[in-house]
């Protein structure tokens, strides 16, 4: 697992041991970023199920100006500090290592709102519906806001939250990646 581009790229990023996490693989990674461009430019990221950090620390090594990450598995906060060490972005993040619900109630009270939130729950979990539409009624989308949710190929998630709709979805392999907009966001079909 590494760094794809940026400022960082080439970083190899430490991995938890064992199976408590699953990365998001180099190849699916690439297709997003490719996917987001130019829109990580001053951008305040929301990496939910941090993992390792890779998303949020690809984000920080394209231009983003922040990335939050939320992770409870004690392991993998740890991993996370570690990647954020090596790749000297630890000033441009900060990191909550509790629940993801717990942290969006925080972060709601902070009023900081992300032009970015990428959610990897585990596959097998239930609770990503209740995660976007939490997203949605705290208030932590900026007006051109993008949610990326990365689930099992066979997931079916709701097309619309609110003002936040489905925009797009890709698969890889076993993955399904699904693209979020605030409604009016994108007009020109970029996504």
């Amino acid at each position: 697992m590494r760094v794809i581009a940026g400022l960082c790229r080439g970083k190899r990023l430490k991995s938890v041991k064992g199976f408590s996490t699953r990365p998001t693989a180099d190849r699916v990674k690439e297709a997003v970023f490719n996917v987001l461009g130019t829109r990580l430019s001053g951008a305040k990221v929301l990496d939910l199920f941090g993992g390792t950090g890779s998303m949020g620390i690809e984000a920080l090594s394209r231009g983003a100006t922040l990335a939050v990450f939320v992770e409870k598995n004690q392991k993998a906060v740890q991993v996370i500090r570690e990647n954020l060490l090596g790749c000297k972005m630890e000033d441009k993040s900060k990191l909550y290592p509790i629940d993801c619900f717990k942290a969006l109630k925080i972060l709601s009270e902070t009023n900081i709102k992300f032009n970015l939130i990428y959610l990897d729950p585990p596959y097998k979990s239930l609770i990503i519906d209740d995660i976007l539409q939490g997203i949605v009624n705290l208030n932590l989308l900026e007006e051109r806001a993008t949610v990326i949710a990365e689930t099992a190929r066979d997931a079916d998630l709701i097309v619309e939250y609110n003002n936040l709709k489905k925009a797009r979805e890709d698969r890889y392999g076993d993955t399904k990646i699904t693209y979020y907009q605030v409604e009016g966001s994108f007009n020109d079909g970029s996504l």
